[in-house]
This record gives structure tokens, C-alpha cells and sequence, in this order.
């Protein structure tokens, strides 16, 4: 067992391994790396896919804890940003999406809530995909520090919020059926 994870990687993920070693040093890419597998097993049940954004979207907007405020210097920013075709056109790669398409050529005052976080779930998924699969590539992809961190700051609210029903659900099944029905082993 002489080879280093560094250059497993590197083949793991058809990548240059000088390239796949600057990523793993970056501080920006591993917490986003750390973040997205969070989040993808938290938010989608390990598997997440573009066509799982627009249910899950939904979804949020029916949690309590779904707060716009949270997502509003983000979404600005973004929404922002992707108003220029050669932007959108590297952030999309080869995926095509009608639903980004209508979004973008809306106001953000004119987006419903769902519409905003299908957005900017859509806009993570493509940064995580575009590290390793897209048109970017291990280098160039670090090279966007701070759309990565708005990145993993959506992410982080989105755990939260599905943290947060998660644990109302227990305790509500903690009061609904008494401590002996959760605690019993045998």
C-alpha cells in the first residue's frame, strides 16, 4: 500500500494529480467538499440530481423554518451574475434547464420563493458538478473563491433548516409516544 490518496484520487476522478493536490490543500474547496456530502445526504437522501431540485425546492418552502432572508444576499448575487450568457453558459456546461432560463429572465422581486431556491440549489449543484465534470477543471474552478463560499453558505442554511425539522419531528415522536417507546432495546 504505497500509493498516496492524493494520486488515487487523481485517477478516481480522471484528473491531473499536481491539480487534484491544490484542490486538497484548498481550505475553500474542502469545506465545500465537506459540505455538499452533508448536505446531499441530509437533503436528498445520499443521491442528489438536477431533477430532485425543483421537489425539493417545494418542500422547503412548506418547512416553518424557511426563512428569505437567509438566502436574499446570495440570491442577488447570483442572479446577478448569470444575467451575462457567458457566465450562465460556463456555470451550465452541457446541461440544459428551461426553468434557470425563465428565472433569470425575471426580476428578482418577480421570483417566487420556490423559484428563488431552485436557483440557487441549481447554482450549487452546477459548482459541484463544474469542479470535476465541467468545462473548469480542478485549477480554474478555485479560482472562484467567493461564488464557492456563497455556494456552501446555502448549503450550510439548507442543513439547518432540514436539521431543524429533523429534530421537531423526534421530539415530536418523543412526546407523542413517551420516552419508553424510543428508549425501549429489547
Amino acid at each position: 500500500m504505497t500509493d498516496s490518496f492524493d494520486r488515487w484520487f487523481a485517477s478516481y476522478l480522471k484528473q491531473d494529480e499536481k491539480q487534484v493536490a491544490t484542490l486538497l490543500r484548498d481550505r475553500t474547496a474542502i469545506q465545500f467538499l465537506i459540505t455538499w456530502s452533508i448536505f446531499e445526504s441530509d437533503c436528498f437522501n445520499g443521491s442528489m440530481s438536477f431533477g430532485k431540485i425543483n421537489d425539493y425546492s417545494k418542500k422547503i418552502m412548506s418547512n416553518p423554518d424557511y426563512e428569505r432572508d437567509r438566502f436574499i444576499e446570495a440570491l442577488k448575487y447570483f442572479h446577478g451574475r448569470y444575467q451575462k450568457p457567458e457566465l450562465y453558459k460556463n456555470l451550465m456546461y452541457k446541461q440544459k434547464s428551461p426553468e434557470l432560463g425563465l428565472i433569470l429572465e425575471k426580476g428578482i422581486g418577480e421570483l417566487t420563493p420556490s423559484e428563488e431556491i431552485f436557483f440557487l440549489i441549481a447554482v450549487v449543484y452546477r459548482y459541484r458538478n463544474n469542479i470535476f465534470h465541467g468545462n473548469k477543471g480542478v485549477s480554474s474552478w478555485l479560482k472562484f473563491q467567493e461564488q464557492i463560499n456563497y455556494c456552501r453558505i446555502i448549503m450550510q442554511e439548507l442543513i439547518d433548516i432540514a436539521e431543524t425539522a429533523h429534530n421537531k419531528a423526534l421530539n415530536y415522536a418523543y412526546e407523542k409516544s413517551g420516552s419508553d417507546a424510543l428508549t425501549h432495546t429489547g
